[in-house]
């Protein structure tokens, strides 16, 4: 080693180790944090305008129904994969904007324009969701198994 290759003391470098600074869903230290909360978002970010943000790898959309209930979703809608992003945020759930499919904060499907009787088979939909909780100002979400 030269004295001018930036490293302190003449010390080899680091080799990053994957299983260290990966987050996303399956890998170790994804799965390991998946089991804490996590703030998502401020209070005030979770609007009746659907926004993006991005945790431990996932993106997802944040947004406050009508009611003031926030909700965290997966971005993609469950029937045919369209960006809820788009969606039109209601008085109780975010409504997808192609075939108008109404999801809840819980992910359940409450109603189906577009199918007979709004839907007899809505209760077997059910888009992907996180838990919120709102604290100090602050949203709050659990990424891990459910129990």
């Amino acid at each position: 080693m030269t004295a001018g290759d930036g490293r302190a003391y003449g010390r080899v470098a680091g080799v990053p180790d994957p299983d260290l600074y990966q987050t996303g869903a399956g890998t170790p230290a994804g799965e390991l944090l998946r089991r804490y909360w996590h703030p998502v978002g401020r209070s005030a970010d979770a609007t009746e305008l659907p926004r993006e943000v991005r945790l431990l790898g996932e993106d997802l959309i944040l947004y406050r129904d009508g009611s003031g209930t926030a909700g965290l979703l997966t971005p993609r809608c469950c029937h045919r994969g369209t960006s809820l992003l788009y969606g039109r945020v209601e008085e109780h759930g975010i409504r997808c904007c192609y075939h108008g499919w109404l999801f809840e904060s819980d992910g359940t499907c409450t109603d189906q324009p577009c199918e007979p009787d709004r839907g007899r088979n809505r209760s077997s939909y059910r888009q992907p969701w996180y838990p919120v909780v709102e604290y100090h100002g602050l949203i709050f979400t659990y990424m891990g198994p459910p129990d």
